[in-house]
């Protein structure tokens, strides 16, 4: 995919918006962040105040009347109780006690916050991703200092306003690899022999799961220097050791079927560049690995501006800034090779297949934004030949599952009240996700009015 300069306003804090310039890559966002950084900019003030930013209640309330989505299905049930930032129980008639504030949610749908697989992230991006009912955001790419505070904050009970935070933190790319380009230093992987000690300094950082990188830029008319599969299989060894997820950037499939005979974990990004052949996805489902499409980049990769078509809702356009807007219309400079249908078709392949399929966007490259672009992912996971509940499991309960995410992604008793309330049913038409009611992170609700006039300001 291909290199881009461009402007963007972001909004930091309610009080003030920063114009900021930096680089993005559709292949690697990651590139976003070492660059804001690199300008010093304010990416590292994790803590967001304003209207988004909600304070710790040990209130009860009980949502009734509701169609319930658990991440895999409707529910018979049609009521939730929340208790302490959990979901206390779930059923009918549910008895409570009289202080329990009592919501009526008729015609609307509950579902588990929803999981973006696939984000990079500065300033506060995770405020935006909260914003549009994405309670926990699977970051690819991130400086680690700025995750460590982002998880501090969790910790500390002061990142309600944000959605929750995991991270591959530095990602895994050689000298002259995809990620070294722009004149920051950023650590690098010399050889295999190296590869655990390079997977242990991430995980001293910080990181979660490891992001390597399996890229020589041809499919964007780039050129850089390549992870040999030797080395790739070494850091999923050094990774395995430790007991990380391993998650490899690819956009060829040559690359995806390196990647996976080399014992990855799961894909970020799908192919676009030729047709799957037929036994695409029987290796990846006998190598029991994920995929996380990304199908918002490849088509704004492919030279349509996957967010363009998100403005034209007004649900949604209302929570945008200009800035937003503006950057979710941007275009890469030189398209990169390839057609849609060939990403639906390897998506749909594996889905049929029983691969794993996780709903993730590579915001905020270009054409894209947190929060936002997740409901435009899902209406592209549909397309690509998904059933509107498939979609939305996508961006529940598989990302919970793959990940290990045990106390999300589901409505179940015992599990972390991160809620989200919709008008309509998203079950049979996946655009009812952004008709949203209301949004609880850990049972506390977010104030998305007051953001409204915030970005009004």
């Amino acid at each position: 995919m291909a290199v881009v300069s461009f402007d963007n306003h972001a909004r930091i804090n309610s009080s003030r918006t920063v114009k900021t310039s930096w680089i993005a890559m559709l292949l690697l966002a990651v590139c976003i962040l070492i660059q804001c950084n690199a300008q010093g900019l304010p990416a590292a003030n994790p803590v967001v105040q304003g209207g988004t930013e909600a304070a710790a209640s040990n209130h009860s309330f009980v949502i009734r009347h509701a169609r319930i989505f658990d991440g895999e299905r409707i529910l018979s049930a049609d009521s939730v109780l929340v208790q302490d930032g959990k979901i206390e129980a779930v059923g009918k008639n549910l008895k409570v006690s009289p202080d329990t504030v009592d919501i009526d949610a008729s015609g609307d749908t509950l579902l588990p916050g929803l999981i973006d697989s696939h984000t990079h992230d500065w300033g506060d991006s995770p405020k935006q991703a909260l914003l549009f009912g994405v309670t926990t955001e699977l970051n690819m790419g991130a400086m680690p200092g700025y995750i460590a505070g982002l998880k501090q904050a969790e910790k500390d009970g002061k990142g309600l306003g944000s959605a929750n935070m995991l991270s591959a933190g530095n990602v895994v790319t050689p000298p002259k690899g995809h990620g070294t380009e722009y004149g920051v230093p950023v650590p690098t992987l010399e050889n295999a022999a190296d590869a655990q000690s390079f997977v242990d300094a991430r995980i001293a950082e910080g990181s979660d799961y490891i992001k390597i990188i399996i890229e020589d830029g041809r499919v964007c008319h780039l050129s850089f220097a390549k992870l040999s599969q030797e080395e790739v299989a070494a850091v999923v060894a050094a990774a395995h050791h430790r007991g990380k997820l391993t998650v490899v950037h690819i956009t060829s499939q040559v690359d995806a079927r390196e990647a996976i005979e080399a014992g990855v974990d799961g894909l970020a990004h799908i192919f676009a560049d030729s047709a799957p052949q037929p036994d695409f996805a029987t290796l990846v489902r006998q190598h029991r690995a994920f995929v996380v499409p990304t199908l918002t980049a490849v088509q704004t990769g492919l030279g349509v501006a996957s967010g363009a078509s998100l403005l034209t809702d007004k649900r949604l356009v209302e929570y945008l800034s200009p800035g937003a807007q503006a950057h979710m219309k941007e275009l890469m400079p030189s398209p990169c090779v390839g057609k849609l249908e060939y990403a639906f078709a390897a998506t749909k392949q594996l889905h049929d297949a029983g691969v794993p399929v996780l709903a993730g966007t590579d915001v905020p490259a270009p054409g894209s934004w947190n929060g936002v672009s997740l409901h435009g992912e899902l209406e592209l996971l549909v397309r690509a030949g998904l059933t509107p509940s498939e979609a939305l499991a996508a961006a529940t309960s598989v990302p919970a599952a793959t990940f290990h995410l045990n106390d999300r992604g589901r409505i179940a008793p015992g599990l972390r009240a991160d809620l989200l309330l919709v008008k309509g049913d998203p079950t049979g038409d996946i655009s009812a996700t952004r008709e949203i009611v209301g949004i609880w992170k850990a049972g506390v609700a977010v104030n998305r009015t007051a953001f409204r006039q915030e970005s009004a300001n």
